[in-house]
């Protein structure tokens, strides 16, 4: 799985970045590059992005299963849960009665669970997306906004083919569209 990851973030790295799967708004490029060094790049960039290791630590996040204010009931003699510690059957990550393994787990619980499950996987993806453009611009690349004419005529062409690498290869090396369109004087 992770190899198919990491080919579809090479092959998308130079396509540009995209909201929602739809047309990319921007793109990268460096004057001069040819194309297997545009790809090269892309390629090895998107690899360092993707196989970075990320140091998030759940433990330190309030609210989450693993945050501050949650805490699993300590067991009771009996095996059933006490509220010892969780300030009692409110805000309780498991009601009185039930263990910590029964059933059903509370509202609360899988949604605090799911949230903190989701800013992670954000979070981590944000991480990548950092890495990933520090590494281009680290090789002399340029963000710049495509216009709408070259994001309507980049939509016309197939994701991952020739035609549509070579198209934004010819943007990302004309100095004038460098120039005129990079994010880095905005």
């Amino acid at each position: 799985m992770k190899s198919i990851s990491l080919v579809a973030c090479a092959a998308a790295v130079l396509a540009g970045c995209s909201v929602n799967g739809s047309t990319p708004v921007t793109a990268w490029g460096k004057k001069d590059v040819t194309m297997l060094d545009y790809r090269t790049d892309a390629g090895q960039c998107a690899v360092l992005a993707t196989t970075r290791q990320t140091e998030t630590d759940a433990a330190k996040q309030a609210g989450g299963i693993n945050g501050q204010n949650s805490g699993a009931p300590a067991q009771a003699p009996s095996g059933g849960a006490s509220t010892a510690g969780t300030g009692g059957a409110t805000g309780a990550v498991n009601p009185v009665g039930g263990g910590t393994y029964r059933d059903s787990a509370s509202a609360d619980f899988v949604n605090r669970a799911a949230m903190q499950h989701r800013t992670q996987e954000m979070s981590e993806q944000l991480a990548r997306n950092n890495a990933l453009k520090s590494c281009l611009v680290n090789r002399g690349y340029t963000e710049f906004e495509l216009t709408a004419e070259q994001r309507t005529q980049l939509a016309k062409l197939p994701m991952g083919s020739d035609e549509r690498r070579e198209y934004l290869y010819k943007l990302g090396t004309d100095a004038d569209v460098l120039s005129k369109q990079s994010l880095a004087k905005k």
